[in-house]
């Protein structure tokens, strides 16, 4: 039946059967066919044809059930009876009819999903099983699929229907938790079964309407809460604390058992495996069956990978009214002690991290987080074609480069294509210390030198050499001062080194640099584009280019330090050294190269290479081999394939401007810099003097991290909020990041 013609009919069984006229629309349905009639009077109605398999006991619980939630705190529907004065319309072919009057309202979905509606949700939800306990019935619904107390036996029906192996993973790990909940034990009512996002109407963050009580039956009376949960957790940042509020709504009106509250999480997630089960067992794209899909597997991934039995407990004491325990992050504390005393967590109350996805990163109970800082997951965490070509390639062979392999060239090759034509000879290495390490080795060795040069506050790698040549370690805490084979040349920072800035900066760097390197012989400057722990900073035109010159002109070489700020992250480049106009000798690459992996490389010349090769061999027994270059062809492939490059200039520029806007009416922004999605924002205490504010920085950082948002603090005085997410971030991301920051300088004022 087509569309006109199913509207047709329903204004003829409206007309006929139930004495109403108007104008028909259709509605989405799982089952039932669903038309909207309005009157020439501005009165609506929705007629519900179901189908022959419907039972008229079941249709007439329906309408007991919204007859004794009528007078509520909200609307729902009522059934008009026919011409006859019956409650539906029966037909020879078996199908159903029956009229229900409209109800006005915005759905939760389509407001977004305000989290702000959780309480009154569970009051919604309290409220309903409240009053449907009034009703006794022995009807026993057929359609058990939807049924909770039936839910692993439903799951295990259908779950051949995913074609995911992740996907039946995840379901597998649902079964076997919720396998053993005592259904046989909690306690049995008349519910309305399908609290959906679609089924509750709202004003403002309030419920005014529920509709569609086609799912109502008689089944474990905390089902009505857990499937309340269940929709209000999709699409939150922090569904556990979404479903407490929602608990705590519901309490008002009743009360759990204990042990209802202790199995509550156990149906919220067979309520979620159940949805997705069925909606791969039904074909076609009926929103009614799929809308919500995505939505769903992310949200049980999220709490798959969580500490499920930590989320149990917090939603039982949410259920129950008790105090919702503290994080326990003391066992894991304790553990670290094996990794040593200096290697520190972020925050003043860390984060377990157990999951991540895109932009986002998830704790353990399901919370997530925008990550505005971790520039390794370069192409995003977790991103499938990179999982992939890593598996793939992992199931068939992983060795070293003693032996032919197309991947490692493949690979070398496309790095090489992306550089100056000089640039055409690649070394594949595990990390950004280990890519500069070599480059300085290669420098040296060309050059018969051993003096280095590099630029105050720049930070290169963890290795004993790299840290002498980084003055952000060297002269930072634990430091030992510079080595007399180290030259320093000046920060490059034109916010607060006036001769750097403005027409004249490139000028008066070159002079400076000059002076100070006039009895040096380097065997190379090793230099970022855009210097990251100086600051996140932007030099002007033709410093950059200054500092070069000064290490070309005494005969040293050129490392530009492309680690934190290569493969597309500045957006008008693919490397940051482009945007100078300069010509690099050597240029190492780090962490992004492999999203995670351990994959690095350094890209020189052919002559350089040539003199490295003097007799000592040079073997690296994990880099490049096929697994880590598959995974760099991908990360490549990604960057390409998605315009990453263009989305970091178009997302980068966005949040620069954002920031500014915000910086015109915040006197703390002194300063907001970047290429791309490579950001600073300088936050100072005085405008005018621009004197450094590390401890307003800390709790803006703090504040976004309670808000979902992680941020962190870089540069020389620690005053520098440093912003280099993954490149997928959007431009809704940057609008979140702006406001969130704005509200924490707002907070702390």
């Amino acid at each position: 039946m087509t569309r006109s013609t199913a509207e047709t009919e329903a204004v003829r069984i409206a007309r006929e059967r139930f004495g109403i006229d108007g104008t028909p629309s259709e509605l989405p349905g799982y089952e039932d066919v669903n038309t909207r009639i309005d009157s020439s009077a501005g009165t609506s109605w929705v007629l519900k044809v179901s189908p022959s398999t419907s039972d008229l006991s079941t249709i007439h619980l329906t309408q007991e059930a919204m007859t004794a939630v009528d007078g509520s705190a909200f609307a729902c529907p009522q059934a008009l009876p026919t011409k006859g004065g019956e409650f539906f319309a029966t037909f020879p072919d078996g199908s159903i009819a029956s009229l229900h009057t409209w109800v006005d309202g915005v759905s939760h979905a389509d407001r977004g999903h305000p989290q702000a509606a959780a309480v009154s949700i569970g009051r919604t939800a309290g409220e309903i099983v409240e009053m449907l306990s009034t009703i006794s019935t022995d009807t026993v619904r057929t359609d058990r699929q939807w049924d909770l107390r039936y839910c692993v036996d439903t799951i295990k029906s259908l779950s051949y229907h995913l074609s995911s192996t992740t996907q039946r993973s995840m379901i597998d790990t649902v079964v076997d938790r919720i396998s053993t909940v005592p259904v046989d034990d909690l306690p049995v009512q008349v519910i309305h079964s399908d609290l959906n996002t679609s089924n509750l109407l709202l004003k403002g963050d309030t419920v005014v309407g529920v509709i569609d009580f086609g799912d109502a039956r008689n089944t474990i009376r905390i089902a009505e809460l857990a499937i309340a949960c269940a929709y209000a957790m999709l699409h939150q940042d922090d569904p556990v604390a979404v479903a407490s509020r929602v608990c705590m709504g519901y309490r008002e009106f009743s009360e759990p058992s204990d042990i209802e509250a202790t199995h509550l999480f156990d149906l919220i997630l067979g309520r979620l495996a159940t949805s997705l089960c069925i909606a791969a067992s039904v074909p076609g794209t009926n929103p009614h069956h799929h809308d919500t899909v995505d939505a769903t597997w992310e949200l049980l991934a999220r709490l798959v990978a969580a500490d499920m039995t930590a989320i149990s407990v917090e939603l039982r004491a949410a259920a129950l009214g008790r105090q919702l325990p503290e994080p326990d992050h003391q066992p894991l504390l304790e553990a670290r002690v094996v990794l040593g005393p200096s290697l520190t967590l972020s925050y003043s109350e860390p984060l377990h991290i157990v999951r991540g996805s895109g932009q986002y990163l998830f704790d353990n109970r399901a919370r997530r987080y925008l990550d505005c800082v971790n520039n390794v997951a370069h192409v995003g965490h977790s991103e499938p074609r990179v999982v992939d070509a890593a598996a793939a390639q992992m199931a068939v062979l992983n060795t070293n480069t003693r032996y032919l392999h197309g991947n490692v060239l493949r690979y070398a090759r496309r790095l090489a294509a992306t550089m100056p034509d000089h640039l055409d000879t690649v070394f594949i290495v595990n990390s950004g210390s280990e890519a500069n390490e070599l480059a300085i080795r290669l420098a040296r060795t060309a050059t018969g030198r051993w003096d280095l040069v590099c630029i105050q506050d720049g930070y290169h790698g963890n290795t004993s050499t790299l840290i002498e040549v980084s003055p952000y370690k060297f002269d930072g805490p634990g430091g030992h001062g510079r080595q007399s084979w180290v030259h320093v040349l000046p920060s490059p920072d034109p916010y607060r080194n006036i001769r750097y800035s403005g027409p004249d900066a490139g000028a008066n760097y070159r002079i400076d640099a000059q002076r100070m390197l006039d009895d040096v012989e380097p065997a190379a400057l090793i230099i970022e584009a855009l210097p990251g722990c100086g600051g996140q900073l932007v030099p002007e035109p033709d410093v950059v280019a200054a500092a070069y010159d000064s290490a070309h002109e005494r005969g040293g070489l050129v490392i530009a330090d492309e680690v934190q700020t290569g493969l597309g992250r500045v957006g008008a480049a693919f490397w940051a050294f482009q945007l100078h106009d300069v010509m690099p000798d050597i240029v190492t690459i780090g962490k992004p190269a492999g999203n995670g992996h351990p994959l690095a490389a350094v890209v020189t010349t052919s002559a350089i290479a040539q003199a490295f090769d003097n007799q000592m061999e040079y073997f690296n027994t994990f880099g490049g081999n096929p697994v880590s270059a598959a995974i760099g062809n991908a990360v490549l492939d990604v960057i390409h394939d998605d315009e990453l490059q263009e989305n970091a200039r178009v997302v980068g520029t966005a949040l620069v401007e954002g920031m500014w806007e915000l910086a015109d009416r915040m006197t703390p922004i002194g300063d907001v810099r970047g290429s791309g999605l490579f950001i600073g924002i300088e936050l100072v205490n005085d405008s005018e003097s621009r004197e450094p504010a590390p401890a307003l920085a800390s709790a803006v950082v703090e504040y976004a991290k309670a808000h979902g948002v992680l941020l962190s603090i870089d540069g020389p005085q620690h005053n520098v909020i440093k912003i280099k997410p993954p490149l997928v971030f959007t431009l809704d991301n940057a609008a979140t990041v702006v406001a969130v920051i704005g509200d924490a300088l707002d907070s702390t004022s």
